[in-house]
């Protein structure tokens, strides 16, 4: 039996706005919307923070994995174009408070992303094309960041 591989997604929240990037790495995963994140490798805060500062030039604290967002992912493929078993996990993140962002901000570096969007919670599908599970994670993060009154004060 193979090892399921855990691909972690990042949920990062602005005035009421789920930060979300297009893929533009691997060719299977060009041009779909998403959380943004990576396959684990070491840690999980770690990998989340590492890709942040590799792709988008700017740190995220890693504050907590949400539960219960473990979600199959259908059809995922490996660094060597493999299918694999494999589930995303996702992160409560946030960038730090004294990072302000212009449209369009912080910009990708065109390696595993091309583009960015802070879209308003209750309007994920005004981008596109989203992987059915990922626009799912996403729908299902959006209604609990909704639901929280704390964690809408965090962010």
């Amino acid at each position: 039996m193979s090892e399921t591989t855990v691909v972690l997604g990042a949920a990062i929240f602005r005035d009421f706005r789920l930060f979300v990037a297009r893929r533009s790495q691997p060719p299977s995963m060009a041009g779909f919307w998403e959380l943004p994140g990576d396959e684990l490798t070491g840690d999980e805060r770690g990998t989340i923070e590492d890709l942040f500062t590799t792709e988008f030039g700017v740190a995220v604290s890693a504050v907590d994995q949400i539960l219960g967002s473990d979600r199959v992912l259908m059809s995922w493929r490996d660094a060597d174009n493999n299918s694999v078993d494999a589930v995303l996990r996702v992160w409560r993140c946030q960038f730090p408070a004294e990072v302000t962002f212009e449209e369009g901000e912080p910009r990708p570096n065109m390696h595993r992303y091309d583009d960015i969007s802070w879209v308003p919670v209750e309007e994920l599908d005004s981008v596109g094309p989203w992987r059915d599970e990922a626009r799912i994670a996403a729908g299902e993060i959006a209604d609990w960041f909704l639901s929280d009154a704390q964690w809408q004060r965090a962010d």
